[in-house]
């Protein structure tokens, strides 16, 4: 017999030890290739490299592969842990290090290349449904089935890597063990915990304000300091994954002991059941913890994402005021015609309306604007605003800037502009709303038209002319922004700009989209990994499982409780964590729901249904498979 059939034979022997890893294995692959099919559809190569959504791309790419790791990585521990009392009957047969080694390399080979196969295989079969998912998510129009072959070589070299790395290191978990350790990997007993108030207090203190800090004192002055960095968002984030890990572990102390205390405790298997689960807290809890941070990364990828695409329309119109906009320097050569372009272009529209008015900046200055009442009026009109009245030496500050108040205090350059003319002027208001594509300039300076008159007079002052335009289709009539754009151009030195809301709302929407969907596929691996994670810790635990119930069954326990404590105990393994995570999402959509200013009833409803849904259908599968492996040769 061959070493590679010795290999083989381990795989097919204890193959349902070996098909969970290969099953998560081949899950993780065929998530990236379903993406990577999408990414690499050819109805995307009109994205220019190092653009905006390029960059999107390339990130969610690297982010499911990352997760992917991630997860076949936890695999293959969970894998070498039910592994080790097999390899340490290896080592009493005579097998060397090397040979241990060579073994644990070559499994890990085999099935790392035929889960990349099967991924693939499966990734063509249901490319078609994954394209239309896209096309749905993405709100584009084609994705039709092609042959991906970029998908397919980036899918094959980077998982085969990753499955060399894994194969690589995986033996090194095993030779750091004594033999007299691998052999009894399955008699291992944890440590007891232990119940502390004060740790309790902390944890729930730790837990608590954070969540308080990052919801309802998100405005403080002290929070806001803290979350304006990288280092405070980690540091925030660090103390409630740390402060959550001990609430678990101490609540759940708290909780049996309470439980022990009540009349129903002695009640049929009740006592078998929470003893049972109290014998094996800490590695329950342990999983339960990772099982809520992946349930809470899939219930946050999704919703936190879609809450991008809320409010795109209103987002964009607070950078690009009107609709169109085109912005003439006073020397440009082609302003008559491109003017004229867009009024006929766009006169038939319905909701047609034009509006024009003058701005003064400072040529040395360029971020600094003046602008008459009366041009202010007609602009501030046509975006549904209140005109207002100016004296002479009375000026209004209105901001360059989305999202950003207006500086009440005049500049000192426009003070000493202003001096020329002897105005000295008076600050007599503000307003937070643009009039112009927000940064084109930073700030505007409002003036009465007779100061205006006397101000354009002065040397080193520019003139722009700005022609601005509402329809009511901007949003849908992407040919006609197209046409404009390409008959327009781009300024060689400067001397016009054309702005469309509908090209801004098209990109911002695109790539909102693609946020959303990368978070869609990231949720699917966080949640597959949750429900793998389960498994992996009930099949790592089955043979001593079964002992222990062997015993109770020779005391007189029938297969139905049997069945009954299991069924109960998995219920609190998968459910506690799903309503942990359930707890803090909603939570935390309350917060988001205040940020956003929108709605996310309905994807916050769908969302917890489907999930709820998958959890529920995993439970009865996981529930019905562990049943069934627990309960074989221990049930004559």
């Amino acid at each position: 017999m061959t070493f590679n059939n010795i290999v083989l034979n381990n795989i097919l022997r204890d193959k349902w030890t070996y098909i969970a890893y290969f099953l998560s294995s081949v899950f993780s692959i065929f998530i990236f290739f379903s993406f990577s099919v999408s990414m690499f559809h050819p109805d995307l190569s009109i994205i220019a490299n190092g653009s905006a959504l390029s960059l999107a791309m390339m990130v969610g790419t690297i982010m499911v592969y990352l997760f992917s790791f991630v997860f076949i990585s936890y695999s293959v521990m969970s894998f070498m842990r039910i592994r080790q009392k097999t390899l340490g009957l290896f080592v009493i047969m005579g097998a060397s290090k090397r040979q241990i080694k060579k073994m644990v390399f070559r499994e890990n080979m085999f099935i790392g290349i035929a889960a990349i196969v099967a991924a693939l295989a499966l990734g063509l079969v249901f490319a078609p449904l994954f394209l239309m998912v896209t096309r749905k998510a993405m709100q584009v129009e084609g994705f039709a089935m092609y042959f991906p072959i970029k998908a397919i070589i980036l899918t094959l070299v980077m998982f085969f890597i990753l499955f060399l790395l894994v194969s690589f290191f995986s033996p090194l978990f095993i030779r750091k063990q004594r033999i007299i350790q691998l052999l009894k990997s399955d008699k291992k007993t944890e440590a007891e915990v232990r119940f502390s108030p004060i740790t309790l207090v902390l944890a729930l203190i730790a837990t608590g304000g954070t969540l308080s800090m990052m919801t309802i004192g998100r405005n403080a002055t002290f929070v806001r300091q803290i979350s304006g960095n990288t280092l405070g968002v980690l540091s925030l984030f660090i103390v409630f994954v740390t402060g959550l890990y001990f609430l678990y572990m101490q609540l759940s102390m708290f909780v049996l002991k309470i439980v022990q205390k009540q009349n129903r405790y002695l009640q049929k298997t009740n006592m078998l059941t929470i003893s049972g689960m109290k014998s094996q807290l800490r590695s329950n809890v342990k999983m339960m913890y990772l099982v809520s941070l992946l349930l809470m990364g899939t219930f946050f990828s999704i919703v936190g994402l879609y809450s991008a695409n809320v409010n795109v329309e209103q987002k964009t119109k607070a950078n690009y005021p009107f609709d169109y906009m085109y912005v003439s320097h006073a020397d440009n050569p082609h302003e008559s015609e491109h003017v004229e372009m867009l009024q006929q272009s766009l006169k038939d529209q319905p909701g047609y309306t034009s509006y024009k008015y003058d701005v003064l900046y400072n040529e040395e200055r360029g971020r600094q604007a003046i602008i008459s009442l009366s041009n202010y009026n007609a602009a501030i009109q046509g975006l549904g605003g209140e005109p207002i009245s100016l004296d002479k030496d009375e000026v209004y500050m209105i901001s360059g800037l989305s999202k950003e108040k207006a500086d009440l205090r005049v500049p000192d350059h426009i003070q000493k502009i202003l001096q020329q003319v002897n105005m000295t002027p008076q600050v007599v208001g503000g307003s937070s709303r643009i009039i112009m594509p927000t940064g084109y300039f930073n700030h505007f300076m409002v003036v009465s038209n007779q100061d205006y008159i006397v101000i354009e007079r002065i040397q080193g002052l520019k003139l722009i002319h700005v022609f601005a335009y509402n329809v009511d289709n901007w949003k849908e009539d992407v040919a006609t922004t197209q046409a404009l754009m390409d008959s327009i151009g781009l300024s060689d030195h400067g001397e016009f700009g054309f702005f469309s809301a509908g090209d801004l709302f098209a990109m911002e929407k695109t790539s909102k989209n693609l946020m959303f969907y990368v978070g869609f596929m990231l949720s699917l691996i966080f949640m597959i990994a949750a429900l793998s994670m389960i498994y992996f810790r009930l099949i790592t635990d089955l043979d001593k499982e079964r002992e222990k119930y062997k015993g109770i069954m020779k005391i007189g326990l029938s297969k139905k409780e049997l069945t009954s404590i299991v069924s109960r105990q998995l219920a609190v393994l998968m459910f506690v964590p799903f309503v942990v995570a359930s707890l803090f999402f909603f939570t935390g959509v309350l917060f988001l729901r205040e940020v956003i200013g929108g709605s996310l009833g309905t994807v916050t409803t769908s969302c917890f249904v489907i999930f709820m849904t998958i959890q529920c259908l995993g439970y009865f599968v996981i529930n019905a498979k562990y049943r069934k492996a627990l309960v074989k040769d221990l049930v004559q």
